[in-house]
């Protein structure tokens, strides 16, 4: 018997405007009510990109094993950076780590790019891990290299086919860091991810009922990521002008973090 988590026993799959419907979209996974309503809504997000160029590639597995990306111009994170391609998210968890997926999907996403006439690729990294967002070193062993840094950790990590093109860079307005003369919360989520809207509306509503003013900002369209003062499309809270987290939380998880910097 073959070894099941073999990489050239798992095919690659596109999940596009044909498929959807049947496909799953790797996070938001489970059979539940809640996540087949998360899953749905993220479905019907897609939907209306990819005739745009958002592309979403995903292992053959029941599992989170994908890379979903889409170029610069339409892309939700606050990047300069025409004719490259954005990384959104790009996983391999659970048991399908460290048997060579991530490379095989890596390659096979590179391979699309280039095809597809794209001057690079760029994503938004952090300094350090960040459990949400891609590995800086994953993409460095794959031949990317940092362009731009913004305050506070976060940094631009490109991988250019086109050496001639310009070097892609954050948004002015993305290198702010923080919010001027704002008091209490605000929060700042995209529809690309499944969890957000569930769980901004979770933590805000701890924020109200811990006594902060709160303010939600969704970032549903390229034109309104100037708002964001930091490079992260997908999620930001901050608190009174600074940022307090770049990650989703569960209440109790977000209530604690409100209590420690009381």
């Amino acid at each position: 018997m073959s070894d099941p988590l073999d990489t050239n026993q798992i095919p690659l799959k596109y999940v596009d405007g044909d498929n959807i419907a049947e496909e799953h979209i790797c996070c938001a996974i489970g059979n539940d009510k809640v996540n087949r309503s998360r899953a749905e809504q993220k479905k019907e997000w897609m939907k209306g990109r990819f005739k745009e160029g958002h592309r979403f590639l995903k292992a053959d597995v029941r599992g989170k094993v994908f890379i979903e990306y889409s170029p610069a111009e339409i892309s939700l994170f606050p990047v300069e950076a025409d004719g490259f391609a954005v990384i959104q998210c790009f996983w391999v968890s659970g048991r399908y780590k460290g048997h060579g997926l991530g490379r095989k999907l890596y390659d096979q996403f590179e391979e699309d790019c280039r095809n597809a006439g794209y001057k690079g690729i760029a994503a938004v990294v952090g300094k350090t891990k960040k459990p949400f967002m891609v590995d800086k070193k994953v993409l460095i062993h794959f031949g990317f290299e940092i362009l731009d840094r913004a305050e506070p950790w976060y940094e631009l990590a490109v991988k250019k086919f086109d050496s001639a093109a310009p070097d892609p860079v954050f948004f002015e307005s993305a290198r702010r860091g923080g919010l001027s003369e704002a008091e209490g919360l605000d929060f700042f989520y995209s529809p690309a991810c499944p969890f957000n809207y569930d769980f901004t509306q979770i933590m805000a509503a701890i924020g109200e009922e811990s006594g902060f003013p709160v303010r939600i900002h969704l970032l549903d369209d390229r034109s309104k990521l100037t708002e964001l003062p930091t490079p992260w499309g997908l999620f930001s809270v901050f608190l009174d002008g600074e940022l307090l987290s770049a990650e989703v939380m569960t209440g109790p998880k977000f209530r604690a973090l409100l209590e420690s910097r009381k």
